[in-house]
C-alpha cells in the first residue's frame, strides 16, 4: 500500500513538472493584454501547485523520520530531513508570493482599469 503511494506521488509530481512543457506561455499575453483576472486565475493556480510541491517534500521529509535507517548517499539522515524541509519552506514561500500576487491581481479587477 505505501509502495503504491509513492507511486502516485511521483506521477502526479511527475505531471506537475511536464504541464508547463505542453502549456503556451499565457503569463506573457495575459500581462500585454492587462488581463488581471486571467493573472489572479493563474497566480492562484501556480500557488496551489507551489503548495502541493512542498507537501509532497514535507512527506519525503515524515518518511525520513519515521524510518531510522541511514539513506545511502553522501548525507546523513538528518541531513536529508533538513534538505527536504529546506525544499518545503522554500516552495511555501513560493506559494505564498504566488497567492499575494493573485491577491494583488483581483484587488484590481475590482477596482477596473
Amino acid at each position: 500500500m505505501l509502495k503504491l503511494k509513492w507511486i502516485c506521488a511521483f506521477l502526479v509530481l511527475g505531471l506537475l513538472v511536464a504541464m508547463p512543457i505542453f502549456a503556451a506561455d499565457p503569463l506573457e499575453t495575459m500581462i500585454s493584454k492587462g488581463d488581471h483576472q486571467g493573472l489572479q486565475r493563474y497566480y492562484s493556480q501556480q500557488a496551489q501547485e507551489l503548495k502541493a510541491k512542498a507537501n509532497y517534500w514535507d512527506t519525503i521529509a515524515e518518511f525520513y523520520e519515521r524510518h531510522p535507517g541511514e539513506p545511502t548517499g553522501a548525507r546523513t539522515r538528518a541531513e536529508h530531513i533538513a534538505h527536504c524541509k529546506a525544499i518545503s519552506e522554500t516552495l511555501r514561500k513560493a506559494a505564498h508570493e504566488a497567492q499575494n500576487l493573485a491577491t494583488e491581481h483581483y484587488d484590481l479587477t475590482r477596482k477596473g482599469p
